[in-house]
């Protein structure tokens, strides 16, 4: 086969596989919902007997096996017509340390996955067209209902795991004893930095539907006494402290909206009181495939954008503030360090 001709074809492959990914990923949003990875922790299991614990269709619970299998999820044994799980599954698992189980359910769930089929009109109206497709902002839309709501804020801590865990190495909290993670939904991130550093307290501020869950989840990791929930909107004021995190919080914002949440914050600081802000980084060669999908999510459901370095700056300047570090972290994120100025 001449080269020419090779290559093209493996080109259609290439895009055909990039558009039939949005079904994929509809069927692991299915897995995870069907629970299939905690299901198998007892053994291989034909799709009868997934259907019958979870009450669905089993002929279409085979068919979405299937895919699973052919996904890399589960091996498929056909002498005993069962389902076993690959290591990928366990990342579905809820209680595996590196879960992604609610983010298969929010991220491509209705919030997201209805304005995204409007992206081209977003691109040509030149402004999300999350309204259109769900009567509301996205924000809004949560907190109509509040059972995604809380998908969401599970599938943010589920994503933001790893995240959390190496940007909590590398803040220095000195000598502060407080510490406010702000818009940090159940308190993920501050339950982290608290844990690691025995003189802080710390607190989440959220909207009042999610406030509400961060004690109990403090308790979970048995912090009940050292952090607390504060319901509040961090546009109109954010309680003082000495260290402030802003953890996947700006992107999802236009500057305007940012500039609002950095004087809020700088309005409030003690003298030495610190801001750190964990982000991806889109760098002056581009963006990572994971920045840049991630970018097209803020594209269409929100008013916000990953942003480079010297967009940070000019935000941060506008608000008072200056950026003292920047610590690159994993997966295209980075920490970045900010006083008052």
């Amino acid at each position: 086969m001449p080269e020419d001709k090779k290559n093209e074809q493996d080109h259609f492959a290439e895009v055909y596989h990039l558009i039939m990914a949005a079904w994929g990923s509809q069927a692991v949003r299915a897995i995870a919902t069907l629970s299939v990875a905690e299901h198998l922790d007892s053994g291989p299991l034909s799709a009868q007997d997934i259907a019958e614990r979870e009450s669905s269709d089993p002929d279409m619970t085979y068919r979405v096996l299937r895919a699973g299998a052919a996904l890399g999820l589960l091996t498929y044994d056909a002498d005993r017509g069962t389902f076993s799980p690959t290591p990928m599954l366990g990342v579905l698992h809820g209680d595996s340390p590196t879960s992604l189980k609610s983010y298969a359910q929010a991220a491509i769930g209705p919030a997201f996955w209805l304005p995204a089929v409007l992206l081209p009109e977003t691109i040509t109206a030149g402004s999300n067209q999350a309204a259109q497709a769900l009567g509301s902002n996205v924000f809004e839309y949560f907190g109509k209902n509040p059972e995604e709501a809380q998908k969401f804020s599970a599938a943010m801590t589920d994503l933001s795991a790893p995240v959390i865990r190496e940007a909590a190495s590398v803040i220095d909290v000195g000598t502060a004893k407080t510490v406010l993670d702000v818009g940090g939904a159940h308190g993920a991130f501050v339950s982290e930095l608290v844990q690691r550093n025995q003189q802080l307290t710390g607190s989440v501020l959220e909207l009042a539907h999610v406030a509400a869950t961060v004690e109990d989840e403090a308790r979970k990791r048995g912090l009940g006494e050292r952090i607390t929930g504060v319901t509040g909107d961090f546009f109109k004021a954010v309680p003082a402290a000495d260290i402030y995190l802003l953890k996947h919080v700006l992107h999802n914002w236009d500057d305007v909206s940012c500039r609002s949440i950095l004087s809020n914050i700088r309005s409030s600081m003690r003298p030495g009181s610190r801001l750190f802000i964990v982000e991806m980084l889109v760098t002056d060669s581009g963006a990572s495939s994971g920045a840049a999908l991630m970018d097209m999510a803020m594209l269409f459901a929100t008013t916000g954008q990953e942003r480079d370095l010297a967009q940070f700056d000019a935000l941060l300047t506008a608000a008072g503030l200056r950026r003292t570090q920047t610590i690159s972290i994993r997966s295209s994120y980075s920490v970045i360090g900010a006083e008052a100025l």
